[in-house]
């Protein structure tokens, strides 16, 4: 298969990490539900969502772009989207939980169900799909959810996916030394009990780059790039990600109908 292979800046742009702090500060003063869930949301997602936006700006024009993104709640990146422009129409499984953000912000939200609803939108629909950090998510039918995507995708219109590297160094180690095969999140209970406490399932089982790039050309995508994303705290694992960027916790695929 041939794509470009490509690793993340150590830091997303200034103006990126400032906007979505700022639209966090302007959701955090509505949220009456889930506000612990909220704050740590924040505290553990705001770079890679500034990363996101930078992605989206390189990727798709803010002119006549007509973008959707999956999973809008908690709104960081579709509240960003729109400050900047965009045409964003986003996706949850209960937007009722930010109803007063959604309108605050001023953002299209509607509700569905990605894994066992049709997605609201006649084919063709989109220039651009957002499906940030939800596909280790799926629990159904992965193929049902991705071939709406690509339903509503335009001819030529991008798809920008990102998800847990399984393979990445911590993935390694976890294998080895743990007998677990996951890269961030390997308490399975806990993740299934995320039904109950928050409404919508944690990381079901996390993947490595061939597999989530053979399940997307299978759809019918066409995988342009690879980006290998994110960073340890630890000063050995910083050295091994910058010697082996294949090694990163996190990866972002390109491709396009």
């Amino acid at each position: 298969m041939n794509y470009l292979v490509t690793k993340e800046h150590k830091y997303p742009n200034l103006s990126s990490l400032k906007l979505v702090e700022n639209i966090a500060k302007l959701i955090s003063h509505d949220v009456l539900e889930l506000p612990e869930w909220f704050h740590d949301y924040v505290s553990a997602h705001c770079h890679r969502i500034a990363f996101d936006l930078d992605l989206v700006k390189k990727h798709v024009p803010v002119k006549d772009a007509k973008v959707l993104e999956l999973g809008s709640v908690p709104l960081l990146l579709t509240g960003a989207l729109r400050e900047l422009g965009y045409d964003i129409q986003g996706i949850d499984i209960a937007p009722e939980r930010f109803q007063s953000v959604i309108s605050r912000v001023n953002v299209n939200v509607r509700k569905c169900d990605i894994e066992v609803e049709r997605l609201p939108f006649p084919d063709s629909s989109f220039d651009a799909i957002l499906f940030f950090e939800l596909f280790e998510h799926l629990r159904i039918n992965p193929i049902f959810t991705m071939k709406e995507n690509f339903r509503v995708l335009k001819p030529g219109g991008v798809l920008l996916v990102s998800t847990p590297n399984l393979k990445s160094l911590d993935g390694i180690i976890n294998f080895l030394f743990q007998g677990k095969a996951f890269s961030l999140c390997g308490d399975i209970y806990k993740e299934y009990e995320k039904l109950q406490s928050i409404g919508h399932m944690g990381h079901v089982r996390e993947f490595t780059v061939r597999e989530v790039s053979d399940f997307l050309t299978k759809i019918g995508f066409r995988v342009n790039e690879i980006i290998y994303r994110g960073w340890y705290f630890s000063g050995l694992k910083q050295l091994a990600i910058r010697l082996f960027p294949k090694l990163r916790p996190y990866i972002t695929i390109v491709a396009t109908k």
